[in-house]
């Protein structure tokens, strides 16, 4: 081709200039569970800049209990190929719902964010630090020789589109990789890398590990039977045995090896003394008062959306005050899902409503969104439960302020107030970054918790 055609051709397109594949297999606990495939590209644009662009493409399936979840998703991230400063973000991810669109997009210095779901917006902005990159790009900015200095830098979350800071170290191994661990929010992240390529990562000891395939992508990767991610994750009562925790009106806990301090006091949960908690179902002398994201609309609890409106204002017509209104929206959160499953990972309240499916996030969903609706501040609660058999399973629920007085709603097992066998560990929010902190209260509370009752009593 003549240099002249070159030129031409160079003004209207965008060259690659290399491309690189890796596959890896995901196992959870041992067990393959899925695969991700991410493709390497520099690209030359026609205003002589050059991107360096990452497409990941992944999908899981979990078992949980006699059901099953599947995740997927499609993430394309692109940043300068010099400073690794992030361009631009979009995605797609589904899990059981309707998809959540990801876009973003850095505008002199400031990334801006938006999260698509059934229609519904979350926007958000922030101005990115200096030598902030992308998670996914950090072991392509790193150089080995800098990851065995140790240090700290910032990093665009793909999950929360939100910034924040990781640290990490590093050893040389004698077969010349590198073994380096990030913290992330807290969770301790285990990466081997060699020539900026990662070749495996771990996270809590193995709950989550992502390895480098040797087999072609062509021959696929085949998920060998996933664990049951609810046995998985139990936690099991080391003190003393709780005939009817449903029925429990305070109980006292202790907690060993967690991070007591992160463990939040609320109306319903006071530290006592070293790391003993009390939980209790009677929140009348607290005085929290609603914070905002006690009453907004979001794309998970879309209390704005007209279903939801109409089926709130139908139930609660009539009600002579707002704790009866809870009452009723309670018990038809409870009948009204007639299809309890494992199946979904973030329906919206309003598909929740159309669909009659789900598990104790979708009847918090929707009850969320429905109490919203109706005009009363409620919050997303997430921590452990206490069954029968002394297992703690994590678990959602709501609190709700009506009439004045903050009440616990467990509409999973139709319970107003809820008892006191559970442990709150984090509250939702209202955008991306709140629920990727969920996830993270979890994993953290993972490692090597153990929970001792130590007293209760009944209603």
């Amino acid at each position: 081709m003549s240099k002249p055609v070159f030129l031409f051709l160079s003004i209207f397109f965008t060259f690659f200039v290399f491309a690189e594949t890796n596959v890896y297999r995901i196992s959870m606990m041992g067990a393959e569970i899925g695969k991700s495939t991410e493709t390497w590209e520099e690209k030359r644009n026609p205003d002589g800049s050059c991107e360096l662009v990452l497409r990941s493409v992944s999908e899981m399936s979990l078992a949980r209990g006699v059901d099953s979840m599947t995740i997927r998703s499609d993430t394309t991230i692109s940043a300068d190929c010099r400073t690794f400063e992030p361009k631009r973000i979009k995605g797609e991810i589904s899990e059981g719902g309707a998809k959540i669109f990801v876009e973003g997009i850095s505008r002199n210095g400031v990334f801006e964010t938006i999260l698509t779901k059934n229609g519904n917006k979350e926007t958000s902005s922030f101005k990115m630090p200096k030598n902030t990159a992308f998670f996914g790009m950090i072991f392509k900015k790193l150089s080995a020789e800098e990851l065995l200095k140790g240090g700290k830098t910032s990093i665009i979350s793909e999950e929360s589109l939100a910034e924040s800071e990781i640290s990490y170290t590093a050893s040389k191994n004698p077969d010349g990789t590198v073994s380096a661990t990030v913290i992330f929010q807290g969770i301790p992240i285990k990466y081997t890398v060699s020539n900026k390529k990662v070749l495996r990562s771990e996270i809590q000891n193995g709950l989550i590990v992502y390895t480098l395939s040797t087999i072609p992508e062509e021959k696929g990767i085949q998920a060998s039977g996933s664990p049951d991610i609810l046995q998985n994750t139990k936690l099991i009562n080391g003190g003393i045995s709780i005939k009817y925790p449903r029925k429990t009106r305070n109980t006292t806990f202790q907690i060993e090896n967690a991070d007591f301090s992160s463990i939040p006091e609320t109306c319903f949960q006071k530290k006592v003394s070293g790391n003993t908690l009390f939980v209790t179902s009677d929140a009348a002398n607290c005085t929290n008062l609603p914070v905002p994201e006690d009453t907004q609309s979001n794309i998970i609890e879309d209390s704005s959306n007209p279903e939801i409106v109409r089926a709130a204002q139908k139930i609660i017509m009539g009600a002579p005050n707002q704790r009866e209104m809870v009452n009723r929206i309670a018990k038809f959160v409870y009948k009204h899902i007639s299809n309890k499953n494992y199946n979904h990972g973030n329906m919206s309240a309003g598909e929740v409503l159309r669909t009659k499916s789900g598990d104790c996030t979708e009847h918090s969903a929707l009850f969320a969104a429905m109490s919203r609706a109706a005009g009363i501040p409620t919050k997303m609660v997430y921590g452990v439960v206490m069954n029968a058999n002394g297992e703690f399973f994590f678990h959602n629920w709501n609190e709700a302020f009506a009439d004045g007085t903050w009440i616990t709603i467990d509409s999973t097992f139709n319970i107003v107030p809820a008892d006191s066998s559970r442990i709150t560990l984090i509250y939702g929010g209202a955008d991306s970054r709140s629920r990727e902190q969920v996830s993270l209260s979890v994993l953290r509370f993972l490692n090597n918790t153990a929970i001792f009752a130590r007293g209760f009593s009944n209603e």
